[in-house]
């Protein structure tokens, strides 16, 4: 038998719902988790399904490697959906795990060729990915600029902008990951998870904002620790380029461009 259509729709809907508002309910978590494994354990299809809402009832919990797991479960059985796609390569981005979240976009890149939907949200997750030239790239040789939806209009020119910053100051991808990386186990050092992420663009700068579930005030003890072990770590953390600060979770909710990475069973 098959996962019912409209139960799986249902889970993922509740559970994308919780991941963008950064509101969870954890007894609602834990009740869609138990009735996931119970069909995973059932034997029944659609396992990816399945696997697919336990990366998000682990995310929202604050099981990072268990997210991770299921995630990796989840497309290993469905290489090329894009619904498994989209939502595994969002929750790296937010999980703080970019090289995971960079190869699932390559993935999602390269399905349903004549669709130029799953590109522009590839493109999305390399640029919160701090891959801003691949995301460019991707957009140009596919013409992708003109086909954007009305809530992605300013997508190109962020693509571009942020691309431009990083040429210009000659701070190169594996770089930048680098410094990612490092800001992120800073953050995990202060027993924080990391519950979002984004990317800020202005003029000649970007700020890297990571979001967790912290006061405001216990943040900037985080962002010391950010600033200590990026300064520790490289001579130069191209402060001028790109900065990272840590932020509480509750400031996500007001983020409606993040859903746009998220999509439910078709």
């Amino acid at each position: 038998m098959n996962v019912p259509k409209a139960v799986a729709t249902e889970w993922l809907c509740d559970l994308i719902d919780m991941v963008i508002t950064a509101q969870s309910n954890e007894f609602q978590v834990r009740r869609i988790e138990r009735e996931a494994l119970a069909f995973l354990s059932k034997g029944r299809e659609r396992p990816e399904i399945c696997w697919l809402v336990l990366a998000f009832t682990a995310f929202l919990r604050g099981d990072r490697d268990e997210c991770v797991r299921c995630s990796e479960a989840a497309q290993a059985l469905a290489r090329h959906d894009v619904t498994i796609l989209t939502n595994v390569a969002s929750l790296m981005c937010d999980l703080g795990e970019p090289r995971m979240a960079v190869n699932y976009a390559r993935l999602l890149a390269d399905t349903q060729r004549s669709d130029p939907t799953s590109r522009i949200k590839a493109a999305r997750v390399f640029v919160t990915a701090l891959h801003a030239e691949e995301a460019a790239a991707i957009m140009l040789a596919h013409d992708l600029n003109g086909t954007v939806a009305e809530g992605d209009a300013e997508l190109p020119r962020d693509i571009e902008a942020t691309a431009q910053i990083f040429l210009r100051c000659g701070v190169d991808a594996e770089q930048r990951l680098a410094l990612l990386e490092t800001a992120v186990e800073a953050i995990r050092s202060q027993g924080c998870m990391i519950r979002g992420s984004r990317l800020m663009i202005y003029d000649d700068t970007t700020r890297y904002e990571l979001y967790v579930d912290e006061t405001a005030s216990q943040c900037g003890n985080v962002n010391f620790a950010i600033a200590e072990a990026l300064t520790t770590t490289f001579d130069n953390a191209y402060p001028e380029v790109i900065t990272f600060v840590c932020r509480p979770v509750g400031s996500l909710s007001a983020l409606a461009s993040r859903s746009a990475l998220m999509e439910v069973v078709q």
